[in-house]
């Protein structure tokens, strides 16, 4: 029997604040959403411990959306849309 990764799901907040940065700009949600879900593991890596994991999280995909180095870290997800653009 194979095992099945479950993830938790997304807040209701993180969710609408994803949308809302995806509005308007190049970015899909589901981009960003995994963006996202990578900082939470980044974060559980090797973040710091005075900065909460969803502050970490959102910085990188802020980080992402200017073309810093998270877009570098990131260019596996970022080529990936960019097939649909």
């Amino acid at each position: 029997m194979s095992q099945v990764k479950r993830r938790k799901p997304l807040s209701e907040s993180v969710k609408a604040s994803l949308k809302k940065k995806a509005e308007g700009t190049r970015f899909f949600y589901g981009e960003l959403a995994e963006v996202y879900r990578k900082g939470q593991g980044a974060y559980l890596g090797a973040g710091s411990r005075n900065v909460p994991m969803g502050a970490w999280a959102m910085g990188r995909v802020n980080s992402y959306m200017r073309g810093d180095k998270a877009r570098t870290a990131d260019a596996k997800i970022y080529s990936k849309y960019q097939k649909k653009r």
